[in-house]
């Protein structure tokens, strides 16, 4: 008799919290990286650090952030949210409780994406600094499942263009791209990838 009451007031406790919140927490890590780097990062008002960084955040829609350094243009964004799929097996099994729970504590929302890589502009007339190392890391984070995927492939428009950036001449381009495709396999980090792409092919 005692065992089933304790059962169901663990059972009662579980699902008062909201599946989304126990499975998942009401926060979520997220990567933090930006060209040049030691840019503060500011979300919803919370300085959370300088660039590069791994940072929990608290879930929740309508967050801003902002990359702030000296010398360059702020930027400012909201972060891009998605429904929690554990707040869908949350409502079969919590009922209208949980879901309630996780919608108040934030569980209901997960950070997509959870890695942000941002170009800085500088505080210039013009605005202009662009370099290779910079593109190639643009390149490769702002299309990392198809930059990869090409790779895998033998070669695609994004593979392309690091190519000409890494200046391979034409007749070594297939086997640069298998070298590329193995450092890809070694790095699931886009941004490390693309540091170690600059620093073994010395891109300046």
């Amino acid at each position: 008799m005692k065992y089933s009451l304790l059962l169901t007031l663990a059972a009662i406790a579980f699902l008062s919290t909201g599946c989304a919140s126990v499975v998942s927490g009401t926060d979520q890590k997220l990567t933090f990286n930006s060209e040049p780097e030691e840019a503060t990062v500011t979300v919803s008002g919370r300085v959370l650090g300088k660039t590069p960084l791994t940072v929990p955040v608290d879930r929740g829609s309508n967050q801003s952030i902002t990359f702030e350094k000296e010398g360059y243009e702020t930027y400012t964004a909201q972060l891009s949210t998605t429904t929690n799929p554990w707040f869908f097996g949350n409502i079969v099994i919590g009922g209208l409780l949980g879901s309630t729970t996780d919608g108040v504590s934030g569980a209901i929302h997960e950070f997509s994406p959870d890695q942000y890589f941002v170009t800085l502009k500088p505080d210039t007339p013009t605005g202009i600094s662009s370099s290779k190392p910079r593109q190639i890391k643009e390149i490769i984070i702002a299309f990392s499942g198809e930059f990869r995927h090409q790779l895998a492939s033998g070669g695609g428009e994004k593979v392309d263009t690091i190519v000409q950036l890494l200046g391979v001449d034409a007749s070594q381009k297939d086997t640069t791209i298998r070298a590329l495709n193995q450092l890809a396999l070694a790095n699931q980090n886009d941004l490390e990838l693309a540091k170690t792409i600059i620093e073994v092919y010395g891109v300046q």
